[in-house]
């Protein structure tokens, strides 16, 4: 893992101020981030990220650990301005790399990547998938992230892949991270209303999608084909009980170790061009949450 010279840690500092994080002996707090930038080569993009990649690297810097997907053409922008310490090596752009990467401020261990056995169409362009990390949220203090993201699109052959892509990365899960306190974040391209969707097998692990458990007060939607999207004005507050979307973060505590959510946003006006601006940095809004986790008596 590329260990980087840490320049910035005010921000961090910063927000970890504001949010609570903290590590005491058998106990510890840390901020989560998933975001789709959108880094496909302009025009494909449904963004701008020729100029936007490096607003979104120096923006992630208050947050732990941030979890990127389709970060391809731009990868060298994110990092003019991003401060994280420790970052997954760089596959490559569309086409050679899955456009996955996680940025730490913490210690990243055993990190894979895994290529999906199924895709449709355009997504077979390039080797989308998942990735795997152990990183220390504390001294002693490990958890398994995956970083995930499937094939896109709801007709019939994509509904199909996506529904392998799910199955294969549950029966990873279960080979590799058995009683161990786990993260999974990403792009699932994945709603609980849609019909032929199967995000609710990652519920059948034992994980919970932090969206429910804090907004929604644990109450699944229904997959009745009717998507939820009362999501608001742009801006903080758009996390509402009936805003779905794909951008997910489930969580499961270990054996030895309980992880839980305390806080959990979707969209900042800080993603924006201005701060009352229309215009998201990404066609993605970023999905945050903060964690505590402390060591089972």
């Amino acid at each position: 893992m590329k260990k980087r010279y840490f320049v910035a840690a005010l921000p961090l500092l910063a927000y970890c101020l504001s949010a609570g994080c903290g590590k005491e002996k058998d106990t510890a707090s840390f901020s989560v981030m998933t975001y789709n930038i959108a880094g496909l080569p302009e025009p494909v993009s449904g963004s701008k990220p020729a100029t936007n990649t490096t607003v979104i690297g120096r923006l992630c810097n208050t947050i732990d650990i941030v979890h990127v997907q389709e970060d391809f053409h731009y990868h060298d922008s994110f990092l003019l301005h991003d401060r994280h310490p420790y970052q997954t090596p760089f596959m490559g752009e569309a086409f050679y790399g899955d456009g996955l990467n996680t940025f730490s401020a913490f210690p990243i261990h055993d990190f894979s990547r895994t290529q999906w056995t199924d895709c449709a169409d355009f997504d077979c362009f390039t080797p989308k998938g998942f990735s795997y990390s152990r990183i220390e949220v504390a001294p002693g203090m490990p958890v398994d992230f995956y970083n995930v993201h499937t094939n896109a699109k709801s007709y019939e052959a994509a509904l199909v892949a996506r529904q392998k892509n799910t199955r294969q990365l549950c029966e990873y899960i279960k080979s590799h991270s058995a009683g161990r306190p786990v993260i999974v974040m990403g792009d699932m391209n994945s709603r609980y209303t849609r019909v032929g969707d199967s995000i609710r097998n990652v519920l059948d692990l034992g994980f919970k999608d932090v969206w429910i458990e804090l907004v929604r007060g644990g109450n699944i939607p229904l997959q009745d084909g009717q998507p939820l999207e009362n999501c608001g004005e742009n801006g903080d507050g758009r996390t509402r009980y009936d805003c779905e979307k794909v951008d997910k973060i489930f969580y499961r505590s270990g054996t030895d170790i309980e992880i839980y959510p305390v806080t959990y946003i979707l969209d900042s006006r800080r993603y924006y061009y201005r701060q009352n601006d229309t215009l998201p940095l990404s066609d993605h809004w970023p999905a945050f949450a903060v964690f505590k986790a402390r060591r089972r008596n």
